[in-house]
């Protein structure tokens, strides 16, 4: 695929990740895996994710879109919005239709195998529809359309390591577990690619060619 030939830089990173999740998680439980990660932690860590974790908000990828829609391009600024909703549909469809009443860490290890986690003060915690991570796929969604606008490499590989942080910042804060982030993160870049895909097919341009005519011709 062309986008991803493009953006080599931020696919490269990504499938690495998604290697070394899938090698975790078919090797250990992930209830295991999220005591192990759970253990290293500190003060800074718990300000700093406390947060970081916000930036996969819905309010964030609002802001951001509207930043881009107002210095950059509408499409630009639609790439953020579409993604963003897109993923955000498939994650709430998959949370409530699919996977359901799944049970995040808190709930997990208080009821089902009791085990003293460490948990940041003043983060208020959820116990259900764990699978997936809504904010992961806000965080791939948005950082990955904002890697398709600016086409650089650097931008690529920052950009994913800021969604990486916001999805390890989930597991940090026990809202999810390992492999809740890593089917959001698929959710996330799926969505970005299929609006960026939509965005800049040939119908979609010639509709914008024609739209944007009759407005100057109107003018």
């Amino acid at each position: 695929m062309q986008i991803i030939k493009q953006h080599r830089a931020f696919f490269i990173l990504y499938f690495t990740f998604l290697l070394i999740g899938a090698y975790l998680l078919t090797i250990y439980s992930k209830s295991s895996i999220h005591i192990y990660f759970n253990q290293y932690n500190s003060e800074s860590s718990d300000f700093i994710f406390k947060y970081l974790t916000h930036l996969g908000d819905g309010f964030a990828v609002v802001i951001v879109g509207l930043f881009f829609l107002i210095f950059k391009s509408y499409r630009a600024g639609l790439q953020v919005w579409l993604s963003g909703i897109l993923g955000g549909l498939l994650s709430q469809f998959m949370k409530h239709f699919v996977y359901g009443q799944t049970p995040r860490p808190a709930k997990y290890f208080s009821e089902i195998d009791p085990f003293d986690l460490h948990y940041v003060d003043d983060v208020t915690m959820n116990y259900v529809n764990s699978l997936p991570s809504g904010h992961t796929t806000a965080a791939f969604a948005m950082c990955l359309s904002v890697a398709f606008i600016y086409k650089n490499r650097h931008i690529d590989s920052l950009m994913f390591i800021i969604a990486l942080f916001i999805g390890i910042s989930r597991i940090y804060l026990s809202q999810h577990f390992l492999e809740d982030v890593y089917m959001g993160s698929l959710v996330g870049v799926l969505s970005a690619i299929i609006i960026y895909s939509w965005l800049y097919s040939p119908k979609y341009m010639e509709k914008a060619k024609l739209s944007n005519a009759l407005y100057k011709r109107k003018g």
